[in-house]
């Protein structure tokens, strides 16, 4: 006869392992005569002298549905509330149980990303503007100088002009 024990102080009484018994003995409180059952996904706990099966995630990663953030299953049974298996993704959030594509927080982040392209292009711009105009001042501008200053003027105007509050701007094709 074998006897296989289950861990009676955890709440859910998963197995632990199995010993040989005595064959005219009783069970001890932790163990029972009948073996567990396994099954991919679950794992064997006792309950009221049975076994039945508990779903197992240990070491699966799951996220909290609010924060996003990872974290790895360290327990049996069903997942905690307010957390999922399913993995998010960029710009996502959770409805209905399932991630979704958050859209307004998606035009958010490429509203900012137009704005710092905008203001990193505008300062190209003056950059190259000052120095033309240099050369002007010195009396060193070529002819092309001139017309690149113009292109450039003409560039930095176009880049001001756009409204970057739009997620799907064009910009103006650089001299």
């Amino acid at each position: 006869m074998i006897n296989y024990y289950f861990d009676n102080a955890n709440e859910l009484k998963p197995y632990t392992h199995q010993l040989d018994a005595n064959d005219d003995t009783f069970p001890p409180d932790n163990a029972l005569r009948i073996a567990p059952e396994f099954k991919e996904g679950f794992y064997p706990c006792e309950n009221n002298g049975k076994w039945t099966l508990v779903e197992d995630h240990r070491d699966k990663i799951i996220y909290n549905i609010k924060t996003k953030e990872p974290v790895k299953v360290d327990y049996l049974g069903k997942i905690k509330k307010g957390f999922t298996l399913l993995e998010p993704f960029e710009f996502c959030k959770w409805e209905q149980n399932k991630w979704i594509l958050d859209e307004l927080q998606r035009n958010d982040y490429i509203i900012k990303q137009n704005l710092s392209n905008i203001t990193m292009l505008v300062s190209e711009a003056n950059n190259e503007i000052e120095i033309l105009k240099d050369k002007l001042e010195l009396d060193i501008a070529t002819d092309a100088d001139k017309k690149l200053l113009k292109k450039w003027k003409l560039y930095r105007i176009q880049l001001k002009s756009i409204d970057a509050n739009q997620p799907n701007i064009v910009l103006p094709i650089k001299p």
